[in-house]
């Protein structure tokens, strides 16, 4: 690299200069006020004039790849980093032997342990990414790269990285990323770097490291520490107390985020900056310290090193010594206690103090999360989103053959939205990530989904198998690998022939990737698959999944010409269904698509449930219920109106008749009307008053017990439970997401017979 470059690399009072360009989402300079035609030709537009008036101030908009490197930029910045470069014209040489062969490097960030070249790649759009040469040719030039940087910045770690914005990168870009040692980052990793930093300021550097350079060697990193070493139950611990600075190296946290999807069990809530502020205040303004210990778990290859003092306490189990720290990023996981230590990060007391620490020893992952779980258990509640990701981990290897099959479904959950090539990438929850319009598909939906199914065995609570499962190999990790590749690939297929659909947002009135959308989909996969088997056309057990969803895409196809052609009325039904129901009837609707095209496909009930959700039997029932209310209200009135004396406390429920009084006043105050007890009731009230006191065995009993149900048991209270099912209907009937059952209407049509057809029943003629 000649001396010119080498000077683009800057340090102190030119970064932070650099970084107020940077942080701008606008180039701005000052020009004369006489060019301005052609600077808006260029895209400048005016936004500051000057005294003299010759001059003015024009900005324009940068592109989104200078955007993106500008915000790794600050990110590592902000993560402070000490000597980064000063623009996006750094180039380095890749060739000893010439150096005029160089390469840009979009940024570059060094400190005193650690050089970063970072790779940036940004569209302004979703898209799938094509970098093969790009890779390779960035793989072919970083041994040349990496002996350029240690010519000015020796004897540190050198990490190159790639990382890109609205780009799905396939699965061969990923692997020659891995081949060459290339860490890759995603949005999601970045955001989450972004997001960290804000809390965590310069102390989000050491996750960062703890990534990218996980269990290399902390160079000239004092790890003795004064400790005791006791047994708790099986495990080993150590308790010592430590300087936060110390500890804020070697440890890390394992948020619940996109982030750390590779990494388990990932079971912390993201550090909140207004709980981190509080303890910052709390140590530096008010001088304050927490005596309660921080719970790691120190994750070591090899036993850690205890050098046991020389005098020891009699009649003691405990034991006195040094323990010897790894010196290693990432070691030491934090259990319990993160806003405690970070609080530390910036302060002026991260040398100078000391926090009590309980440290375990190569906890496994289901201890760890049973750990944290019961620490937390009377502090926040944990939110079902984070309890379904823990159990993926915590069921995994259950005794309770049942758990470990909820703890699959669970994990396929989680990697369709945490794989960046999965056609869910991003848009379901994971752990406490927040609902978004775009984001918002929880694993619930897609558990509940693959367990509606008979993709997997069913066991009941002692282990007995109840159903064989299609694609279940008795195993957890083989079974996973087939499924999820399976699912995937049959997702990846609607995708691309429903992109612009697919990318459409929950408040854009997207319906393909919500919760009713995709529990939808998964279970019509379900069904297509079933009939494949049934038709012998492939055996999960023997077939390679990419070629069991080949076959299945002659059958998807249908569901995407139904969405192709869906109407909006139908759109909003989907949308507006709400429930365990709703992915049921998006599901049922994709099915019957199907069928439309493809007549020998019929899941089980299919015809059964369009006879009870077609909605065919709503308009006839609007009209019967109208007339059956009318003829109710009216044989009530008339017999109780026959009642020597027309006591209504002995005809009426109190309920029921003061609650019609405040409705009849309510009606005069605010529309001026009068209003008549019969009008303000309900069916509901109805039956209250036919059931109430002897009202059934001296007025009613004739009048309103069903044909069809003279001989049932029961007495009154099962002879009047239509009157249930006929306000449950009138309630709903209206509304667009309901439909009429056939039996309901059935004996909807019973009920209009004997109260609206029969001849006994006789209205004045002013009614």
């Amino acid at each position: 690299m000649s001396k010119t470059q080498w000077e683009k690399i800057i340090s102190c009072e030119e970064l932070t200069r650099v970084k107020r360009k940077r942080v701008k989402e606008f180039i701005v300079k000052k020009e004369r006020k006489i060019a301005l035609p052609e600077l808006v030709e260029e895209g400048w537009v005016e936004y500051k004039t000057y005294k003299d008036d010759k001059f003015i101030g024009v900005k324009k908009e940068k592109k989104i790849d200078e955007l993106f490197e500008d915000k790794i930029w600050v990110m590592l910045y902000s993560m402070g980093f000490k000597y980064m470069n000063s623009d996006r014209n750094f180039h380095m040489s890749y060739d000893p032997k010439s150096e005029n062969l160089t390469q840009q490097i979009d940024v570059f960030a060094a400190d005193d342990e650690c050089v970063l070249v970072i790779e940036c790649k940004a569209s302004s759009s979703i898209r799938d990414g094509v970098f093969k040469k790009n890779i390779e040719a960035f793989n072919a030039q970083i041994s040349g790269l990496r002996k350029e940087v240690n010519k000015y910045f020796p004897k540190r770690k050198v990490k190159f990285i790639w990382t890109t914005h609205n780009y799905k990168i396939s699965k061969s870009d990923l692997e020659k990323l891995e081949r060459g040692g290339i860490a890759f980052w995603d949005d999601s990793k970045v955001e989450y770097y972004c997001e960290l930093v804000k809390h965590l300021g310069s102390a989000a550097k050491y996750q960062l490291l703890g990534n990218i350079f996980a269990k290399q060697t902390i160079k000239n990193m004092d790890n003795k520490i004064p400790a005791i070493r006791g047994k708790m139950g099986n495990h080993t611990y150590y308790s010592f107390s430590i300087e936060p600075e110390k500890l804020l190296k070697i440890g890390y946290v394992l948020h619940r985020s996109d982030a750390n999807n590779d990494m388990m069990p990932t079971y912390q809530r993201i550090i909140k900056k207004s709980r981190l502020t509080s303890v910052r205040k709390f140590i530096d303004q008010d001088k304050g310290y927490f005596p309660n210990s921080i719970v790691i778990n120190i994750d070591s290859k090899r036993p850690l090193v205890f050098d046991r003092a020389d005098k020891q306490v009699d009649d003691t189990i405990s034991t006195l010594g040094i323990l010897h720290l790894p010196k290693e990023y990432k070691s030491a996981y934090i259990i319990d206690g993160q806003h405690r230590l970070y609080g530390y990060s910036d302060s002026q007391y991260s040398k100078t103090n000391s926090i009590p620490v309980v440290a375990f020893e190569n906890l496994a992952k289901e201890e760890q999360i049973k750990l944290f779980m019961e620490i937390n258990e009377n502090q926040k509640a944990v939110s079902k989103n984070l309890r379904n990701t823990l159990n993926a981990d915590t069921q995994w290897n259950s005794s309770k053959l049942k758990e470990r099959r909820n703890a699959l479904q669970l994990r396929v959950a989680q990697k369709l939205g945490e794989d960046c090539t999965s056609a869910l990438y991003g848009r379901v929850i994971i752990g406490e990530d927040q609902s978004t319009p775009f984001r918002c598909v929880t694993i619930e939906c897609i558990r509940s989904a693959i367990n509606a199914g008979s993709f997997l065995s069913k066991y009941s609570n002692n282990n007995k198998l109840e159903k064989r499962g299609s694609f279940d190999l008795d195993d957890n990790d083989s079974t996973f690998m087939l499924l999820y590749s399976y699912i995937q690939s049959c997702l990846e297929y609607l995708k691309d022939n429903l992109y612009e659909e697919w990318q459409r947002c929950k408040n854009e009135k997207g319906i393909l990737v919500i919760n009713n959308g995709i529990g939808g989909i998964i279970r019509a996969i379900n069904s297509i698959t079933e009939h494949l088997i049934k038709n012998n056309e492939i055996n999960p057990l023997k077939d390679k999944p990419l070629a069991m969803a080949e076959n299945a895409q002659y059958y998807l196809d249908s569901i995407i010409r139904y969405y192709e052609n869906i109407s909006d009325e139908e759109r909003d039904i989907i949308i507006k269904t709400y429930g365990g129901n709703a992915p049921i009837y998006a599901c049922r609707c994709l099915e019957k698509a199907i069928n439309n095209e493809h007549t020998e496909f019929e899941p089980e009930g299919l015809h059964k449930y369009w006879e009870d959700h077609s909605r065919e039997y709503n308009n006839d029932s609007i009209m019967m219920i109208k007339e059956i209310e009318k003829s109710i209200k009216y044989i009530l009135k008339r017999e109780i109106s026959n009642l020597p004396e027309h006591n209504w406390a002995t005809a009426i429920p109190k309920p029921v008749y003061t609650q019609a009084k405040k409705s009849i006043g309510e009606i005069q105050y605010y529309n001026g009307e009068e209003a008549d007890f019969w009008d303000v009731i309900t069916l509901k009230d109805c039956k209250s008053i036919i059931q109430y006191g002897r009202n059934w065995s001296t007025l009613f009993e004739s009048h309103f017990t069903l044909n069809s149900q003279a001989k049932i048991s029961g007495g009154k209270k099962a002879k009047t439970e239509w009157f249930t099912t006929i306000d449950k209907l009138q309630r709903n009937v209206g509304k667009s997401t309901f439909s009429v059952k056939k039996d309901e209407y059935h004996l909807l049509c019973e009920i209009y017979e004997k109260f609206v057809q029969q001849e006994n029943i006789d209205y004045p003629k002013s009614s």
